[in-house]
């Protein structure tokens, strides 16, 4: 789709919603006037306005679609927001957003995201802190194209804002009980329970307690050992007391905490490839499968959630959070001051990293950061010809991955010694001996500061000019401090050069890395960025129900550190800032007497040094494509079609594209092309031209409810639908061979809500059981040439849900 006519079809798109403001046609079947589309109020801009008043493109969802489409996590949201989508991997912190399909690779822990995450205000360094049990939600805010001058150095791509449901002046429940039934796995069955309970201690005092516990069976099928893979269960608590210290002062403390309780999750499908292999790979090696009987996988399907592993992958993980929001009035500008503290930490134990079920490697990631933040905003009051904003704010967070060398990350099990390291070294150099250790020792620390404001100045009722500006400085410093124990190869006279040459050495100790000896730990070079983000949008309103506007906004993200182990030296292990600058066209309409909402937007967004992930010899690393476009259109309406009916639809059409990136990574097998290293640190393809990965360029999405007054009550049913084109979905180097065919998932559900309060539904999600390959990667740490790893999204599930208000 040429860019004109993506500029046709918006234009055209807006025309049609004029057309039907003016047509009476719609309305003459118009249900009753208390039918018509409720208001919904956000705080995009931070202040609280109307979704159809804000000039930027935001999806709102709000508590009760929550509740009706059954979303409890971020990927149901995405569900119903037709440029959002979620990648998630190897555990369950290991999760981030794209929105118009850029993002940022979850498996990086210091790859900070571009889709910004905000709990009640409060910034979340890690993206999968905290979000896979939406409960008591006021409502899931989605803002769209860079928001770098209100909400910071993480939002060049977006902005998510979950916003809670705030203590009550009078007292308030629910409990809510559900039980699924997970397709495919041995141990199918799913719980959640969830309540919240509100309401005065004084008459200047409320309180909120709200609490969720989720259990799954396994998804996967595991032909090897007695447990199943892919299980879950963890829980959420969060706590909200709120003062009133005047009429004009208000305070809340929030505490929360979720925590992921050790779990079989997450383990990936695979594909051990047909062709044949080198002699230093693994995959079903018939001679070490009968030295330590094991038999070969009978299954190579990577898409059928059956796996051979002795022992499925392990996670867990935890997160706390307190903050301190304090409001006062101060009659010419409304105060805010939002103080928050946060920490997580995870732990991922894989005894058969590799799931071969061979003895070779043990694997035990161990991560942990801390962050603290404070954000200090004077705002005018709404509705005047002038209104205005200024703030501050500072974030200080701290990351450490490797326990401070305290616990092996690698540890060597009997058959590392008897397959060689790589065919570029003497088949005698193996990759270890058993009881050799690998520890890593990696830490970064960020100090952020900015201030910024933004003022609209309404030149009449029709027209209104909005700027912001927002400078910024960052300091990140970073250390590695990597080791290795290890027993000098038997295989070699004692002093050969190479006899201290092992896997582990290779990729973890200094001074002997291979292929040259150049040390690869110890301080990394201090980054220091300031730069300066702006926006300016104007925007006509002929009408009370029009709203066309016309933006630009540069946002920046600073550049970072690679910490994480493998053979890079630290003058390759930096990444360079990134920059957008972004256009928008976009229009918000009701029509009908507001039984209809429309809005729809013509975006571009040029990022120059767009920061990537490449999968490098052990690892992922971060470097910088040089250009990356954007362009695209997104609608997304709401239509009451009758009395109790209402239908829901979304479209995004995204043409995401690496204009130049010569420094891309290689899949396995495909010969450097360009900028070749004598280092090798990183890689050296050509992927200028190549839609970037995990960004199809349609989806569509849509609902259909209908509610009708039965006896005792309201019968209600709904249909979802999601829909998306194919889509590359190796991260890494867009391998041919992982693309993702064009696929619809469908929910549905039933359900009957009776005027005691009792919500009964019959529900199921992925109704056609659909198979989708989330994300695929190289199936090990040593690089087989046909080998692949794929995370698969959520299999078909089936159940009830009984819900209690009072």
């Amino acid at each position: 789709m040429t860019q004109d006519k993506i500029w046709l079809a918006c234009a055209s798109g807006m025309t049609i919603a004029a057309m039907l403001h003016a047509s009476p046609v719609l309305a003459q079947d118009a249900p009753a006037e208390d039918d018509g589309i409720e208001e919904i109020v956000v705080t995009a801009q931070k202040r609280e306005q109307s979704l159809q008043d804000v000039p930027i493109s935001i999806s709102a969802i709000g508590a009760d679609t929550l509740r009706d489409s059954g979303a409890t996590g971020i990927a149901g949201v995405a569900a119903l927001v037709p440029s959002l989508s979620l990648v998630a991997n190897n555990q369950p912190l290991a999760q981030s957003y794209r929105i118009r399909g850029l993002g940022t690779d979850p498996n990086i822990p210091t790859f900070e995201p571009s889709v910004a995450l905000f709990i009640d205000g409060v910034y979340m360094p890690r993206t999968g802190l905290g979000v896979d049990d939406l409960v008591d939600i006021e409502r899931v805010e989605v803002l769209k194209g860079p928001q770098s001058t209100l909400h910071g150095k993480n939002a060049t791509a977006g902005v998510i804002s979950v916003v809670s449901k705030r203590p009550s002046n009078q007292f308030e429940g629910s409990v809510e009980a559900t039980l699924g039934w997970i397709d495919g796995g041995r141990t199918p069955l799913a719980y959640r329970l969830a309540g919240s309970l509100s309401g005065p201690v004084t008459d200047r005092v409320r309180v909120r307690l709200t609490g969720v516990f989720y259990e799954a069976g396994a998804s996967f099928r595991n032909l090897t050992a007695v447990e199943q893979p892919n299980e879950m269960k963890r829980y959420a608590l969060r706590g909200q007391i709120e003062f009133d210290l005047s009429d004009a002062i208000t305070v809340n403390i929030t505490g929360a905490r979720s925590e992921v309780l050790d779990s079989n999750g997450t383990n990936p499908d695979l594909y051990r490839g047909v062709a044949p292999e080198p002699s230093f790979v693994l995959d079903n090696n018939p001679v070490l499968n009968a030295r330590f009987g094991v038999t070969a996988c009978p299954d190579n399907n990577p898409t059928n959630r059956i796996i051979c592993t002795t022992d499925p992958n392990r996670s867990n993980s935890s997160s706390d959070m307190v903050s301190g929001t304090l409001t006062a009035d101060l009659g010419l500008a409304t105060l805010t001051s939002i103080t928050a503290w946060s920490q997580y930490e995870s732990e991922l134990l894989a005894t058969d990293i590799d799931q071969v079920s061979l003895p070779l490697f043990t694997f035990h990631d161990t991560q942990a950061g801390e962050s603290f933040s404070q954000e200090l905003r004077l705002i005018s009051p709404s509705g005047g010809t002038v209104e205005w904003l200024i703030g501050g704010y500072y974030l200080d967070t701290r990351f450490e991955r490797g326990n401070r060398g305290r616990t092996a990350m690698f540890e060597a099990q009997p058959a590392a010694a008897l397959f060689a390291l790589s065919p570029l070294l003497p088949p005698q150099v193996v990759q270890g001996q058993p009881g050799d250790k690998g520890f890593q020792d990696s830490r970064a620390s960020s100090k952020y500061f900015a201030v910024f404001g933004q003022a609209t100045y309404r030149f009449s009722d029709l027209l209104a000019l909005t700027g912001g500006l927002r400078w910024q400085t960052e300091t990140k410093k970073a250390s590695i401090a990597n080791s290795a124990t290890f027993t000098p190869n038997p295989n070699l006279p004692v002093g050969h050069p190479l006899a201290g040459i092992n896997i582990l050495t290779a990729s973890l100790v200094p001074g002997v890395t291979f292929p040259a000896g150049v040390p690869i730990n110890g301080p990394l070079p201090t980054i220091k960025d300031d730069n300066v983000t702006w926006n300016v949008t104007a925007n006509v309103t002929p009408n009370d129900d029009t709203l066309v506007y016309v933006s630009f906004a540069r946002g920046s993200k600073s550049g970072g550190h690679n910490i994480g182990f493998g053979s890079a030296v630290p003058a390759l292990r930096g990444f360079g800032a990134e920059s957008v600058d972004h256009w928008e066209l976009g229009g918000k309409f009701d029509l009908a007497d507001r039984r209809a909402r429309l809005a729809v937007s013509l975006f571009r967004s040029d990022y120059t040094n767009y920061q990537n992930a490449g999968f490098v010899g052990l690892q992922f690393l971060v470097n910088n494509a040089e250009k990356v476009q954007v362009t695209g259109v997104e609608a997304e309406g709401t239509f009451r079609l009758a009395k109790g009916l209402t239908l829901n639809l979304g479209g995004a059409y995204i043409d995401a594209e690496f204009k130049k990136y010569t420094g891309g990574a290689c899949w396995f097998g495909r010969a450097p092309n360009a900028n070749p290293t004598g280092t090798g640190a990183f890689t050296s393809c050509d992927l200028s031209g190549n839609q970037l990965p995990l960004a199809p360029k349609w989806r569509v999405t849509g609902a259909l409810q209908y509610e009708h007054p039965v006896p005792l009550g309201e019968l209600y049913a709904r249909t979802d639908f999601n829909w998306q084109s194919k889509a590359n979905v190796n991260s890494a180097s867009l391998d041919p061979r992982h693309v993702q065919a064009a696929f619809a998932l469908v929910n549905a559900r039933l359900g009957v809500r009776f005027d005691n309060g009792l919500d009964l539904s019959f529900w199921t999600s992925n109704l056609f059981n659909k198979t989708i390959v989330q994300q695929s990667g190289v199936l090990s740490l040593f690089g087989t040439t046909s080998g692949f790893q794929n995370y698969l999204g959520a299999p078909r599930q089936v159940g009830v849900t009984a819900r209690m208000s009072f």
